[in-house]
């Protein structure tokens, strides 16, 4: 069977990709200080920080959510732009994150569609 792209991406249902816009440029300072973060919370799977200040994160949604991952870049000094585009899509983020969480913990539907006997 061949794989998908996501498969080959290393994506799940239930691991998400999400890009983080940061204040303050991309120096070598920025990445050391994200890249500490981020190796302490539990659920981020790979994460990428471009030269323009660009943070890519693929984390497990089941186990880290938007606002958390925020506040642990927030906590090093790392704080993402606040721009109203910015806050628009990060209360997305966490919308979807909520939901994506609650499903995952919903219990799987019965079987063909039967009613119980």
């Amino acid at each position: 069977m061949k794989k998908t792209e996501k498969q080959r991406r290393g994506e799940s249902a239930w691991r998400i990709r999400r890009h983080i816009r940061l204040a303050g440029g991309a120096g070598e300072e920025l990445r050391e200080k994200a890249q500490g973060a981020l190796k302490e919370l539990r659920g981020v799977v790979d994460y990428e920080i471009g030269r323009s200040g660009r943070l890519t994160v693929l984390y497990d949604v089941t186990q880290l959510d938007y606002r958390h991952l925020i506040e642990a870049l927030e906590r090093v000094g790392l704080r993402p732009r606040r721009g109203m585009l910015d806050r628009l899509r990060g209360g997305l983020y966490q919308y979807a994150d909520t939901n994506a969480r609650e499903n995952a913990k919903a219990p799987p539907p019965p079987c063909c569609n039967k009613p119980p006997r």
